[in-house]
């Protein structure tokens, strides 16, 4: 690996997993890597150990080899991204159309072939950062999406129940969902939720 100078770029606190079996060139990329800004959160010499810290330190970005002892990077990325998705960029010196593939269902976002320059390093983790970045912003407004279709969902039977145990007309159903959760001072799907799983005990109690 050609290691230049170190650079006026600054980092401030990227975290960053290494994962590279081969002791001379994991030591030029950590020492690169330092130099450069990030900070190392821990080195691994093997796949397994890889997927291990990496659910243990939860890194910005992970940098791995694909052939490593035990389990290999491609099996291992799979298996970080099933935890928590996590930027990965793979370092090979193979460019195998099998492996493209493989890293593309892993979920990796970079892939760079060996000899790497710390130039084309950096610019290989700034580009996994900022796509990194926007894949975890999507994901969490599409877990907030999820969230409100499911409050959604049970505010609607709540009002179902009200409207045939009472006699409350939709409206009627609604603004009393509203006033009793401002009264409680807790959310109306929160509210919505409790009057769905009463009526569920009852209906199990009066049905055995």
């Amino acid at each position: 690996m050609a290691i230049n100078p170190a650079s006026t770029r600054t980092f401030k606190n990227f975290r960053i997993l290494l994962a590279e079996d081969d002791q001379a060139l994991c030591s030029a990329l950590k020492e690169a890597l330092e130099r450069e800004g990030y900070e190392l959160v821990g080195v691994a010499t093997n796949g397994q150990e890889a997927v291990e810290l990496a659910l243990t330190h939860t890194p910005d970005l992970v940098l791995m080899d694909i052939k490593m002892p035990v389990m290999n990077g491609l099996e291992a990325a799979r298996r970080i991204n099933e935890k928590h998705f996590t930027p990965i960029v793979l370092i090979t010196a193979f460019a195998d159309p099998e492996f493209l593939r493989q890293a593309k269902e892993a979920r990796v976002v970079g892939y760079l072939l060996k000899p790497v320059s710390i130039d084309e390093l950096v610019s290989a983790i700034e580009i996994a950062q900022a796509i990194g970045h926007e894949i975890n912003t999507l994901e969490g407004q599409i877990e907030d999406l999820k969230a409100k279709l499911e409050g959604r969902k049970y505010i609607e039977r709540a009002k179902g129940f009200l409207m045939d145990a009472y006699g409350m007309k939709e409206g009627e159903a609604m603004q009393f969902l509203r006033r009793e959760a401002r009264k409680r001072r807790i959310k109306i799907e929160a509210l919505a939720r409790l009057i769905v799983e009463a009526a569920k005990e009852l209906l199990q109690k009066t049905s055995s």
